[in-house]
């Protein structure tokens, strides 16, 4: 049987389903060179246990350092060691909005937090919670030893003493005027500051000067702005953020040099329009992971209950979500910032008291929730004529069961449609196999006839799903 072109590939759902309408959820896909038996593969994005749990909701920043981990849900800063056990740091104020940390390292052994419009500085020696900044910090980080501070209400960029986070001069301040839109969002990375407004960029770097050391970058400039505060982040060796032109269409873009390059397609942009049309997208929140060879970009709209995942390694898009079993569809991706520490990959409850490691051996999802994975394939289709399809058939690793419970036999889904996917048939469900039974084939006979057919493939049960090619047996009818 011939394989199905493009059926391990990544999402583009564009203005009309009738031309394009692939989803992959919760699976990425991964080139595999020539000479093995699959040109890609779709691979599950991880699965999510607990690691540990506060009483504080909901997670809103996480940063590590030299070993030790620090989260920020709802008021409380939090400290966690390495089972998971959390010591309160102190508490925050909160505006709704996320939390920032950097430290100034061995130097100065402080580690700065924003959080509700202030800046705290936690030693962590003594382990001592102060505010030296009672107001105007929404965003925080470090250069060089100095603590930088963005006061969005006044576009103000402010530094600390070097090494001293707890002594900001009121000299130490810079204040936006290469462009007229007021700094908004503050990320530092790759030795220099970044600041954005809401059309236009600046960055600034450490030229030694006095009193004030920063100075803006002549070629730093640049014309696209920021279209949500806390989508900025760092990413690949570089930064990625939602951004907006004058010309006003929001889109994903990462920094090459000092020229922002767009990443998301015509469809993500369809997505994201639409969010913004709806009900914007301020809120949006971007963090980043590396994981198996892959770097990935995840990027919620939490108003629209929607999660983009964008893949650096082979710069494709996938789609992230939590199921919703009660009214049958994804809501947004649960987890939200990350920060490596103690060998993990740990991310925050968007909506819970928990953190959770990235994992590749536990399937389930937040709480221990279903995670669904989906895949929705091209269009089969030629030249209006009717197709008879005799038979499908999955190739993926098989044999994959647990030894006990749900996913002794693991079962994945197909349905079909036949009106290029506004409609959908029932599910017909068919075992990967228990344990052991490699040879176990994932076929199904009989799937009727169309003229543009989508095929759907999903699955929930808590077990390795990791699927190759699909395979389709057909013949076309005269007219």
């Amino acid at each position: 049987m011939p394989a199905l072109s493009g059926f391990a590939d990544g999402a583009y759902e564009g203005q009309s389903r009738i031309v394009a309408g692939e989803q992959s959820i919760n699976q990425f896909p991964e080139l595999v060179p020539q000479g093995n038996k699959a040109r890609s593969a779709l691979y599950p994005c991880p699965g999510l246990p607990t690691f540990a749990t506060v009483s504080d909701t909901p997670g809103r920043g996480a940063f590590a350092h030299d070993g030790r981990f620090f989260a920020v849900f709802g008021r409380t800063l939090y400290e966690f060691d390495s089972t998971g056990a959390p010591t309160s740091r102190g508490t925050l104020a909160v505006d709704g909005n996320p939390a920032t940390f950097d430290t100034n390292g061995d130097g100065g052994n402080q580690l700065f937090v924003t959080s509700g419009g202030s800046g705290y500085i936690l030693n962590l020696t003594t382990n001592v919670l102060t505010t030296p900044l009672a107001s105007g910090a929404n965003i925080g980080g470090q250069l060089d030893g100095f603590f930088v501070s963005l006061n969005t209400a006044t576009s103000t960029m402010r530094l600390s003493d070097s090494l001293d986070g707890a002594t900001w001069s009121g000299t130490q301040t810079a204040q936006r005027t290469s462009a007229s839109d007021p700094w908004i969002a503050m990320i530092v990375a790759r030795g220099e500051v970044y600041l954005l407004g809401d059309k236009t960029g600046d960055v600034w770097y450490n030229a030694g000067l006095s009193p004030f050391p920063l100075v803006e970058r002549p070629e730093g400039f640049f014309q696209t702005g920021i279209a949500a505060v806390y989508s900025l982040t760092r990413f690949a060796g570089t930064i990625a953020w939602l951004g907006r032109t004058e010309a006003g269409n929001p889109a994903v873009y990462m920094m090459d040099g000092y020229t922002p390059v767009p990443i998301s397609t015509p469809a993500v942009d369809w997505a994201i329009q639409g969010y913004d049309t709806a009900v914007g997208v301020e809120d949006a929140i971007g963090w980043s992971y590396d994981r198996n060879g892959h770097k990935f970009y995840v990027l919620t709209f939490p108003t629209s209950n929607r999660t983009w995942a964008y893949d650096a390694t082979t710069r494709k898009w996938h789609q992230r979500g939590y199921w919703d079993s009660d009214i049958a569809d994804f809501l947004e991706y649960r987890p939200v910032f990350h920060a490596h520490a103690f060998n993990r990959n740990l991310v925050l409850d968007s909506d819970g008291f928990r953190v959770y490691s990235l994992s590749d051996t536990t399937y389930t999802d937040v709480g221990g929730e279903e995670l669904r994975r989906v895949r929705r394939t091209p269009h089969t289709s030629r030249g209006n004529k009717r197709i008879f399809f005799h038979s499908a058939e999955l190739e993926c690793e098989r044999g994959v069961g647990q030894t006990s419970g749900q996913g002794v036999d693991p079962l994945v889904g197909l349905r079909v449609s036949n009106d290029g996917g506004m409609t959908w048939g029932a599910s017909r469900m068919r075992s990967m196999g228990p344990i052991g039974e490699y040879t176990t084939r994932v076929r199904w006979d009989q799937c009727g006839s169309g003229r543009d057919r989508v095929w759907e493939l999903w699955t929930t049960d808590p077990a390795p799903s990791r699927w190759f090619d699909f395979y389709v047996e057909s013949s076309v009818g005269r007219h």
